[in-house]
Parts: C-alpha cells; structure tokens; sequence
C-alpha cells in the first residue's frame, strides 16, 4: 500500500455529500430479510476462507517464484469456477531494473457488456527484517485477495443462474494487481505498475466505458478497520454497503454487533493513492474499500496471519457478499444454489 507521502486526507464529519445520477448503484435490489439470512448462513463458511488465504500468506514481490505462486494458485482458483482468464503480461522499469509483471483479470460472463470491476493487489512490499525475514503483508492485500476469491466461491452458482427479466446485464469482474507497492519511496514511477499499465491498456482497447463500477479493496484484515467514503459519484454504492451491516446488525447476524465497519458520517475527501488511481483519472466510477485510518500494522513485520482478526473479517465478507449480491440483483433465494450449513 502506498507510502505516507501517497496520502491526501481532507476529513468533513457530517458533512452533505451530492449524489451524482450516474451512480449505478441505485439499481441495486434490495435483498429481503429471508434472503439476506440465506446470503450470510448458506453461503459463509470460515474455515474455508481460511484455508483460501494461507496459500496467499508467503513473500510475494513481484517477478519472485513466491509472486508465481501466488498468481498460479488465483488463477487456478477462479479457473476452477470456469471464469473466463486473461494474464495481462507487460515488463516494467524499477529502481532495481527491469521486472515481469502479470495482472490477473478474471471474468465471470465475458458475453455481457458491462462491468462490476473488483479488485486488490496481491504482491507485497519489498521489506525484509534483520534477520532475513520477508515482509508478509496479510491486509496488504493478501486478505483482500482470498475475499474475492472466496466471494467468487461462494456466489459463483448465483451469477451462473442470473439470466432472465430481473437479472442485470453486466458480470462481475475480478482484477489482482500486480506491482502496487513502491520498491522504494512512493512515486508517480515507482508505484502501481499494474494498474498504469492495465489504465492505459483498457483505454486503448475501448473496454474503460463497460466498467460501469470499479470497487477496489486494500488494508483488511485487522480489528482496527474502518471504511469512509471518499468519492461523492460512489455515495449511494457506499451507503448500500452502510444499510448492508446495518440490516445483518438488526438480524444479528455478524459477530460484532456493536461496532461499525462502514462510517457514512465522515467523508474523506482527496482520496488516498492506490490502484484505482489511473482509473480515477480516466473518469472510471471509483469505490474505495481500504481502512482509514490505515491499520496499525501497516508496512510493519506484524502485518502478519497472527494479527489478522478473523471475527471482524468475517463480518466484512459477509456485508461485502451482500452488497454484490445487491447490485448483480442476484436471487439469493435460487433452489438450485442452495446448500444448507450450520451457522458459523
């Protein structure tokens, strides 16, 4: 994730935020009070997310053999699901020469013309200990990564039945960058070398205008997390998140019903440097899932599986699943998806 110098805060509590009409998110389907039960108990499982994320725990910079396995084990992941896989490989310059670079964009439904773009980074800083140890970096990103994944797991059934009158034309798309993190200090060249490429490979190929939302997602994992909105063209899609826990609050059913993951009475203006930025620039609908402030361990050696807080993780991927079950209207209810489990 970026460095200090990458983080441009302006903070309004409370403040009045206009709501674009071009927000898509006003199409999103409210889910039922049945259906959302069905959304978190039938399809939630911890201890498969578990086991989805500790492949993903290992170094990972880029053009590493750890960085290979990685982006081996998330494609073979999503190709299990029979989602459409295209490696985005392009070589790049850095402060430490020339490296290979792959993003991964994996598609759900490449036949429908738009887009709902989710996406993390899955190679980590370039940080070792006195001793030789590697910088890890489990919320940068690696817990990200295994939320799509396990969210691409969970609900694959129910994209693959979202065909008829009320379902909407447009596919979830998954995006794993690669080559986020600086080598060095935070630059306009020596940062998100995944998504400048990717940015300007979309723009060239005419594919930017089907991204109708690009939902990107950085810094989870920890107890200390919290969600801002910080673009007022996504305050509707950040309030459907907001209304998401505040309905599994009610219902009881997230682990912590006392404290909030989503703060709709902050507004973080100016945004902070991350993937979305060349999008962002290329007037791509941007909605920014990352902690701020950033979690303790941030660019630290305990950024680590020790520190993750599985709990509140849960409690996200499960407000998370919702929310793109809402806005792929997404019928949560299907007899053919169902699949009883015990309540976690």
């Amino acid at each position: 994730m970026t460095g200090v110098k990458g983080i441009v805060l302006l903070l309004c509590t409370a403040c009045v935020i206009a709501k674009s009409k071009s927000d898509r998110a006003r199409t999103a389907r409210w889910i039922s009070g049945k259906a959302l039960r069905t959304i978190v108990k039938d399809y939630s499982d911890l201890h498969a997310f578990k086991n989805l994320l500790k492949p993903i725990l290992i170094p990972r910079m880029p053009d590493t053999e750890g960085n290979t396995k990685v982006k081996n084990y998330l494609i073979n992941q999503l190709r299990a699901l029979n989602w459409h896989i295209e490696e985005d490989n392009f070589q790049g310059m850095t402060p430490y020469g020339t490296k290979s670079f792959t993003n991964i964009i994996a598609t759900q439904d490449p036949s429908k013309p738009k887009k709902m773009v989710l996406a993390a980074h899955y190679d980590s800083k370039n940080i070792t200990d006195r001793t030789g140890r590697a910088f890890i970096g489990a919320t940068d990103s690696a817990v990200p990564c295994a939320i799509l994944l396990d969210m691409a797991i969970q609900l694959n059934c129910l994209f693959e039945k979202a065909q008829g009158q009320k379902a909407r034309d447009i596919t979830p798309q998954i995006v794993f960058f690669d080559g986020e993190e600086a080598y060095e200090e935070w630059t306009d060249t020596d940062s998100i070398y995944g998504a400048r490429h990717l940015a300007q490979k979309w723009e060239e190929g005419g594919v930017l205008p089907s991204v109708e939302i690009f939902v990107l997602l950085d810094l989870i994992g920890t107890s200390d997390v919290h969600f801002h909105n910080f673009f007022p063209e996504t305050a509707n899609a950040f309030e459907l998140l907001v209304k998401k826990e505040q309905h599994l609050k009610k219902e009881s059913l997230l682990h912590d019903n006392n404290r909030i993951l989503f703060n709709t009475h902050q507004f973080f203006g100016g945004g902070i440097e991350d993937d979305h930025i060349p999008f962002l620039r290329r007037k791509v609908p941007i909605l920014h899932l990352i902690s701020a402030p950033f979690p303790s361990v941030w660019h630290k050696m305990t950024d680590d599986e020790t520190h993750i807080d599985y709990h509140r993780t849960d409690d996200f991927n499960k407000i998370f699943r919702t929310f793109v079950a809402s806005y792929l209207h997404l019928d949560a209810l299907h007899n053919q998806c169902r699949r009883k489990k015990e309540e976690l």
